[in-house]
């Protein structure tokens, strides 16, 4: 056979693309963040659910703030917004704070409120949701380990302590605690960790743990300068993932009545005389917690009267966002503290009402830590 009459015959064939997964569809759904059905979530389309008081309704909302038949929710065809229509509610529908007038879109994310419900608009697919609902166990079991560190109230005695912890949904870095150094002398400390997320919340409980087992080296605890200066060494953002906290650290002695204490990087705690008509801040300007290794930390005193009012809060306490959408500083939230006492319900949890009275819909953006220690 001759070799140069031979041909090859060359095909190139496509090679089969790997079968393609089908896509999930997007759907609209509701999902119950704050109330009586916490938890629950709904999937509605093109054809009006009603939501209301009455079991015929498809979302039924056991609450007395809320209308037989409320409103009704729909998907808009083709869009990511869905569509509220109020069917004329005694108490109003509320779309990220603002009344529904007859009718409003519901955007992605948006918040539905009706009485002491609040429903988040998600337009997602189920496994997203799926993934969405797991994250928030593991956030939830994240901040009853937190919960379960912090002290008990102090009922009686000469200092008397009450406190209100809620972790925002995001999960922060407030932790707070108080202790008997000795028979003779009490100190109490509020910690607010930068950022939010598993690794703040970490670094806080690093902290408390800490300072509840007493483990800075070469410290007198009964010196709040010295104990943010050794807390300054042990935690300098440098070798701790960057982070840095504020603190204010107090120690109260009765025999005495001299409260010193000393504040890194953190807004003022107040002192309410008994008449609560004067309200003392109490501050030191030093830096934050592991900012600058070779930071100085200076201590400050006061004398308590018998039945004053301490208050040490985190930010979260006030940085808030009002239904109106504007943002509240520390001057808007003093005002709250000279409110006379509700009956039967703890100053703490008193003032965490007062604040969701005038915050928009929804958890908070930070953490809402406020302890209250009251000067027999």
């Amino acid at each position: 056979m001759d070799p140069m009459s031979e041909h090859t015959l060359l095909t190139v064939s496509r090679a089969s693309s790997a079968p393609r997964l089908p896509t999930e569809k997007r759907e609209h759904f509701l999902v119950a963040i704050e109330g009586t059905q916490k938890g629950r979530r709904l999937r509605f389309g093109a054809e009006p659910v009603t939501i209301g008081r009455k079991l015929l309704c498809e979302f039924v909302l056991p609450d007395a703030e809320v209308s037989g038949r409320h409103c009704q929710v729909s998907a808009l065809p083709g869009e990511v917004d869905a569509l509220v229509v109020d069917l004329q509610s005694t108490n109003g529908s509320f779309v990220d704070g603002k009344r529904v007038r007859e009718s409003c879109r519901l955007p992605s994310g948006g918040l539905l409120q009706l009485g002491s419900n609040v429903l988040k608009h998600e337009y997602s697919t189920e496994s997203e949701i799926e993934q969405s609902l797991e994250l928030d166990r593991d956030l939830e079991k994240a901040s009853s380990y937190v919960k379960a560190l912090l002290p008990a109230p102090i009922l009686d005695g000469p200092v008397r302590t009450d406190w209100f912890f809620l972790p925002s949904t995001k999960l922060g870095g407030d932790a707070f605690g108080y202790q008997q150094l000795d028979e003779e002398t009490f100190a109490g400390y509020v910690v607010d960790v930068s950022g939010h997320g598993a690794g703040a919340a970490m670094h806080s409980v690093s902290v408390m743990n800490v300072l509840r087992q007493r483990a800075l080296p070469d410290t007198d605890f009964r010196d709040p300068a010295q104990v943010l200066h050794r807390l300054n060494s042990m935690f300098q953002m440098e070798s701790h993932g960057g982070m840095f906290f504020s603190i204010w650290y107090g120690v109260y002695e009765p025999k005495t009545r001299q409260l010193r204490y000393s504040s890194a990087g953190h807004h003022p705690s107040y002192l309410a005389q008994p008449s609560r008509h004067e309200m003392i801040p109490l501050q030191t300007r030093n830096l934050m917690i592991g900012a600058m290794p070779e930071a100085r930390f200076v201590s400050d005193s006061v004398e308590v009267q018998p039945g004053s009012v301490l208050y040490v809060f985190s930010d979260g306490v006030f940085e808030v966002v009002t239904k109106e959408g504007t943002q509240w500083g520390l001057q808007d939230f003093l005002p709250l503290l000279q409110r006379p006492a509700v009956a039967g319900v703890g100053e703490p949890e008193r003032l965490y009402r007062a604040v969701q009275e005038v915050a928009r819909p929804g958890a908070l953006d930070d953490d809402f830590s406020m302890l209250v220690v009251t000067f027999v």
